[in-house]
């Protein structure tokens, strides 16, 4: 069975950490790990194509897009847009699933993040965290929905008189 492909999107520099946890998360994890690949930029060898080339490639080859958003606005490229605020407008041109978490913080938003975060909530429902253990919970909340929502699983309901508990097919 092919796994469905998760991109995650984010500023690198801020989310370092969780980009790391949650692609290990997915890839160690006893049931996300049979039905999911995540791709995160910083495990991509060194290549003779460039960053955008990269990255809008892989949102076009995803399932998931599963957007961070923080603080930060990121890299600004010569239309003063940012990698991330790109990938979102990709994934959402070619309407794949998108999960966007926004880290919950008493520092200033960086302007353009702001409105890349109401450009979301205009679209989609979001999630807030506050602590990677939030996000990893959320996360796995959202693609055990993912799956549900796509036949990836199916729960069946306790049967006392066989003894089934709830099961996957």
């Amino acid at each position: 069975m092919k796994r469905t492909r998760i991109f995650i999107s984010s500023v690198q520099n801020e989310f370092a950490d969780e980009r790391a946890m949650l692609a290990n998360y997915i890839r160690t994890d006893a049931l996300l790990g049979k039905f999911f690949e995540p791709f995160i930029f910083e495990e991509v060898p060194a290549n003779e194509q460039s960053p955008q080339q990269v990255y809008l490639k892989e949102v076009e080859m995803c399932d998931i897009y599963l957007g961070l958003f923080g603080t930060k606005y990121g890299y600004e490229d010569k239309e003063r847009v940012s990698p991330t605020e790109r990938e979102y407008d990709l994934a959402t041109q070619l309407h794949k699933n998108r999960l966007i978490f926004i880290k919950d913080t008493d520092h200033e938003r960086d302007p353009k993040e702001t409105s890349l975060i109401k450009k979301a909530e205009k679209d989609i429902v979001r999630k807030t965290f506050n602590n990677i253990d939030a996000l990893r919970t959320g996360v796995y909340a959202s693609l055990v929905r993912y799956m549900e929502e796509n036949g990836i699983i199916r729960w069946r309901p306790f049967d006392a008189s066989t003894d089934n508990g709830a099961t996957l097919d």
